[in-house]
């Protein structure tokens, strides 16, 4: 058994995407993936993450760091995008690419990647956006339209998963839990549950066409309509009025509504392990990245346009209730308040 402490794919999937698939070491401008001619399904994949501080001690084990915990190794902080020659590199010259130059060169290219992306939003330069299909893939790609109930996309590059996830979710779509049957489309703020699995056509160009077949958008309720429910203070304590509890419910409790799903980490109740965000593992891996708010904005299509069945009272809804469309968010602090990082929601 390896005593190294090795990234999570999670983790090195978020390096890269950081890293906008480009090498990082500083001025390669190495793109670290494309397709292959090998067939439909295949990638070149020459990127790597590599670690700032060694991920075991030994021969060889440039950096390491005997004072870092197994956690600190395999955190996202110390870890940098490289092609597979730098890779090498950085592990022949120690003397010269310390940990302190990793982390510069690191900061430096991320940095750039954040500014190309925010000077192409800028100038109103067309841009595709994230699409996700389940829970496990996401890329970057554009809405092509609806012809009947079939929602199609052209698909530029993944982000989470490759082709071969994408077909393997297909061949298992039957034994795919059905909470898991979705696609989420941020250019159009809106999500549905699949209805079959989704097919996939390779073009000419080496980027993909998928096609989704769909079920109607799901039913949300009048905000006028929300049920009652226990009125919350702000630190989410329960309130009482003339020495009652205090009730709260249509618009008034819109605003309540929201806060709770949103504060709600998926696997947090032992009782509905299904329901809730994923808002805390995106933020520990996309911290300070150009992407944080497209993976938050999906999370919130999902909880908006997905239903969820709720087995204690044997229901099924949307856990936004009457959000029918989700037009973004913006992160108001870097830092959380109480425990609570503020953000903006805008629908209709």
């Amino acid at each position: 058994m390896s005593n190294r402490d090795e990234f999570s794919r999670s983790t090195k999937n978020a390096v890269a995407l950081r890293a906008n698939h480009h090498c990082s070491f500083r001025d390669c401008p190495q793109p670290t993936s494309g397709p292959s001619d090998e067939s439909p399904e295949a990638v070149n994949m020459i990127g790597k993450a590599a670690h700032i501080h060694a991920a075991a001690p030994g021969p060889g084990a440039r950096r390491y760091l005997a004072s870092m915990t197994r956690e600190e190794r395999t955190h996202i902080s110390n870890a940098i995008w490289l092609c597979a020659t730098h890779a090498d590199l950085i592990d022949r010259d120690e003397a010269t690419y310390t940990a302190e130059v990793l982390r510069e060169m690191k900061a430096e290219h991320e940095g750039k990647c954040a500014e190309r992306q925010r000077n192409v939003l800028s100038v109103g330069q067309p841009n595709a956006d994230l699409i996700a299909i389940g829970p496990d893939i996401v890329f970057v790609g554009k809405f092509l339209g609806v012809e009947g109930e079939v929602w199609s996309f052209h698909l530029q590059s993944f982000i989470d998963g490759d082709v071969h996830n994408l077909i393997t979710f297909a061949d298992r779509y039957e034994q795919t839990a059905v909470k898991d049957r979705f696609v989420l489309v941020n250019e159009l703020g809106d999500g549905r549950a699949l209805r079959a699995k989704p097919s996939v056509t390779r073009e000419t160009t080496g980027c993909y066409t998928v096609r989704c077949l769909v079920f109607p958008s799901a039913e949300r309720i009048p905000a006028a309509d929300i049920p009652k429910m226990w009125a919350l203070s702000d630190s989410h304590d329960l309130m009482t009025s003339n020495g009652k509890w205090a009730m709260v419910s249509g618009v008034d409790a819109l605003p309540q509504q929201v806060k709770t799903c949103l504060s709600h980490q998926m696997g947090e109740s032992p009782f509905h392990r299904d329901f809730g965000t994923r808002f805390a593992e995106y933020y520990n891996l996309l911290a300070g990245s150009p992407w944080l708010d497209r993976y938050l904005n999906l999370e919130i299509i999902r909880l908006a346009a997905i239903p969820y069945f709720n087995p204690t009272d044997n229901q099924q809804y949307t856990p936004l209730l009457c959000v029918e469309r989700v037009f973004g968010i913006q992160i108001l602090a870097n830092t959380p308040t109480n425990n609570w990082r503020v953000r903006k929601t805008f629908w209709i």
